[in-house]
């Protein structure tokens, strides 16, 4: 890990922890984030190692969810979360290449039927959650959705799976701002979500770069 990274990660832990004692966030609350810290750094290499810690980091959510009396969540995070970052790390140790995983693009077809499917599935969702007056329905639906689908994607090795995650990412942080608008105790939320973002996009890059390098290499092999 860079030294300009590591620099970066103990800036935003400081100011995550920071936050939380002046907002009186509960610590148990935080726990996840600092892990995600150190999650989203090896994510943003598009290191496989990122999805094993990833797994870790889905159990240490359920837990403070379970406390937090948000069972969907728990649920959602140990049944969903958990065993699809243990099945990245593993297909991506399986097609290995170097510390990340052999990428690939999706054909045109599969493009258009994908976001397709995604973009009819979040106007029935954002539907659904503007008739029960959900404050977030719009941002929240979309962010929802992208927690089901680019853990597919990422799992499968397709790097359309970083557009999406910049998306997410970007509409994430307008959610951070209205729940902190809503409530301040969600600062901690915020500061990390900024983090994420300045993560997303290196992988964006990193991911472009061996998707790159590894066409290149193929083209050399059947010269």
């Amino acid at each position: 890990m860079k030294l300009s990274k590591k620099i970066i990660i103990v800036v935003t832990g400081a100011a995550i922890l920071a936050a939380g004692i002046i907002c009186k966030q509960q610590f148990f609350l935080m726990v996840p984030l600092f892990v995600s810290l150190f999650v989203m750094s090896f994510q943003s290499e598009a290191n496989r190692f990122g999805a094993l810690a990833g797994a870790l980091n889905s159990v240490i959510y359920t837990v403070a969810y379970v406390i937090m009396g948000v069972y969907g969540s728990a649920a959602s995070a140990i049944l969903f979360s958990f065993p699809i970052q243990l099945g990245t790390f593993f297909n991506w140790k399986k097609k290995a290449y170097k510390h990340t995983v052999v990428f690939k693009k999706m054909t045109t077809k599969q493009r258009v039927l994908f976001f397709s499917g995604v973009a009819v599935a979040w106007a029935a969702l954002a539907a659904v959650f503007t008739y029960l007056n959900y404050e977030y329905a719009v941002l929240d639906s979309i962010t929802f959705l992208f927690g089901f689908v680019i853990p597919i994607l990422t799992m499968l090795a397709y790097i359309e799976y970083t557009y999406l995650w910049i998306i997410q990412s970007v509409l994430g942080l307008f959610l951070n701002i209205q729940m902190v608008v809503n409530d301040y105790r969600q600062t901690t939320y915020l500061i990390y979500g900024v983090y994420a973002l300045y993560c997303v996009i290196c992988a964006f890059i990193n991911v472009r770069k061996f998707y790159k390098e590894q066409q290149s290499n193929k083209e050399t092999e059947q010269v």
